[in-house]
């Protein structure tokens, strides 16, 4: 998996930002930019630095830099086609956190508790869990723009519901109609 290579500098300290600060959906913070580079674990044959910005909800590669790694094969015809931006994206979505209060946030990796998960996978969800369904769908449509598939997969759970999970959510006032729809 590619790791972050590079965060913005805080203004007052000249030194990288360690926390989300910059509104990338409403209620999720992640950086107005962040430098994500391959690892020699990942499998590519050459060095890969990508730069991840949020654009209309959603993290883009704005700019890749592809080298040969010394020693290393030389790029060759056709070899960009078959490097795949989704682990970079994926790298710098990671970093993002749910908004829970006014100086408050929660990383992504601890969204959902025990019992929440439990309930989620049985299909059955509670009003207060529907703004952590509706901050998980942001992440979801930050990286990869199919939240209702996703949430389905990984909760075990029909395309239905997580459809009915969502449009609760607008209804409640945790997501858009537009943020559902696009």
């Amino acid at each position: 998996m590619p790791e972050i290579t590079r965060r913005p500098e805080h203004p007052e300290f000249g030194r990288e930002r360690r926390q989300p600060n910059y509104d990338i959906a409403p209620d999720l913070l992640g950086y107005e930019w962040l430098e994500v580079s391959s690892t020699d674990e990942d499998g590519y044959p050459y060095d890969i630095t990508a730069t991840v910005e949020p654009q209309d909800g959603r993290y883009v590669v704005t700019k890749m830099v592809v080298s040969q790694r010394p020693g290393g094969v030389p790029l060759r015809r056709g070899e960009l086609a078959k490097i795949s931006v989704d682990p970079f994206v994926y790298t710098a979505a990671y970093e993002t956190a749910r908004v829970t209060g006014p100086d408050t946030m929660q990383p992504v990796a601890s969204w959902f508790d025990h019992d929440t998960d439990q309930r989620i996978r049985a299909g059955r969800i509670t009003d207060d869990e529907l703004a952590r369904i509706a901050a998980f769908y942001r992440w979801v449509r930050l990286q990869s723009g199919k939240p209702t598939t996703v949430i389905a997969e990984e909760f075990g759970i029909s395309r239905a519901t997580a459809k009915r999970w969502a449009a609760r959510a607008v209804e409640a006032g945790y997501l858009t109609q537009d943020e559902r729809k696009s």
